[in-house]
């Protein structure tokens, strides 16, 4: 047999360490400093609805209005189409009381115009009389001044009382005229009283059917039944004056949705926005921010993140657009001509700030440098790099390169709350 050769005890550990720094010297998987014009992309949630819309509400009459029959929701209407049918029960049960009543108003009148004839017709026969009296009593008087003076005093006493009479008769006339007007003019009021009664009657016995005033697509509205808010059906009995039907116009279509307080500055009112359906998803419509909430609030998810409300107006129309389908808003926002940007995966903060990794001829540095704004998949690096370099974006190779720079420093992650907005 052969003599094994002995190695050297330390040639071992040698051989390690020498293979440790060649795998440390290899080359980590690096992306290129890209130079370009870079736009951030914003997707959020949102949903169809109608820049014009009417809605339609509870008449405002004091009486129990019950749905007898409702337009089902989504029908496409055109004006004069019915769109709730009330209960007319109690309506024409009004009617009909309204009618009698006109009825009472103008028997009365009749009558209180046939007294006032009859009595003004009295008089005129007293004053007809008594004006006969009256001029027979002054020929009789202007005859007794060729007889005795008793005589004469009598027939100008019967004179006296022969005008006495007459003016009485005229006094009594006049005032039977004055009150039989008064008598008659409130029983006139009183009769129009009574068709205006009757014809607000009427309209509220029309009002039990309710038409669409335009056209438009049927929503139904939600009211409150007992403790909760469900949507109007046949058989409710909602409060007048409420909204219980909308008919949204389909000539202009917008998207409404919210954007976070720290993406509202990439957005602005004028920015393209391409829209797609979720019920829709091969199909795409385009539109541009139409206006943008001035307050901020807190988004319906509980996440106590603070959100600003934005519409979108879609260009032009298509009948697959209804109100209240859910779509996907891609809002093209920032632009940045000849921009350097990196992946989102070099990019990270410690706390000495935001940094990347860069490869080097064979060495790793770590760069300081100042983000802008990111789509989630690359970041404009507006300080701190030149377009060509080198940027590490192996998790693994940056811990390394952090080890190695550093070893009592804690190893970088990359940022979770994304770099910082323009």
């Amino acid at each position: 047999m052969g003599v094994q050769p002995k190695w050297p005890r330390w040639i071992c550990p040698l051989l390690g360490l020498v293979l440790l720094v060649a795998c440390a010297r290899q080359e980590p998987p690096t992306v290129e400093v890209r130079r370009g014009d870079f736009a951030v992309r914003l997707v959020e949630a949102g949903s169809i609805s109608a820049l014009h819309s009417t809605t339609i509400d509870v008449p405002s009459l004091r009486m129990n209005l019950q749905i007898l029959w409702l337009m089902e929701e989504g029908s496409s209407v055109a004006p004069g189409d019915t769109l709730v049918r009330f209960d007319p029960v109690e309506a024409r049960k009004l009617v009909e009381e309204k009618e009698a009543g006109l009825d009472m108003a103008l028997a009365a009148l009749r009558k209180g115009q046939a007294e006032q004839e009859s009595e003004l017709a009295s008089l005129k026969s007293t004053l007809t009389y008594d004006s006969i009296s009256w001029r027979l009593s002054g020929l009789r008087a202007e005859r007794s001044r060729w007889e005795s003076e008793v005589a004469r005093q009598v027939s100008e006493l019967q004179h006296h009382q022969a005008t006495l009479a007459l003016e009485k008769s005229l006094a009594r006339s006049r005032a039977q005229e004055a009150i039989g007007r008064e008598t008659v003019g409130s029983l006139q009021l009183k009769v129009e009283q009574a068709r205006a009664e009757l014809a607000t009657a009427r309209e509220a016995l029309d009002q039990m059917v309710i038409t669409a005033p335009r056209r438009g697509m049927v929503v139904h509205l939600p009211v409150w039944k007992g403790d909760r808010m469900e949507k109007i059906k046949a058989g409710d009995s909602p409060w007048r004056g409420s909204s219980i039907v909308e008919l949204p116009d389909f000539d202009t279509m917008l998207v409404d949705l919210s954007v976070s307080e720290v993406d509202m500055g990439l957005v602005k009112v004028g920015d393209s926005c391409s829209v797609v359906l979720d019920a829709w998803p091969d199909r795409q419509f385009s539109g541009r921010v139409m206006d943008m909430g001035v307050l901020a609030r807190e988004r319906d998810d509980e996440s106590g993140v603070k959100a600003f409300d934005l519409r979108v107006r879609l260009d032009g129309t298509d009948p697959v657009l209804k109100p209240g389908m859910n779509a996907r808003v891609t809002l093209h926002g920032f632009r940045a001509p000849d921009a350097l940007t990196v992946p989102v995966e070099a990019l990270h903060q410690d706390e000495d700030g935001w940094h990347v990794w860069l490869w080097d001829k064979g060495e790793r540095l770590r760069q300081a440098v100042q983000p802008g704004p990111g789509d989630g998949d690359r970041v404009q690096i507006r300080e701190g790099l030149t377009a060509g370099q080198r940027v590490i974006v192996d998790p693994q190779a940056l811990a390394a390169a952090a080890t190695e720079a550093n070893p009592a420093r804690k190893t970088p992650q990359p940022a979770a709350g994304g770099p910082g907005r323009p």
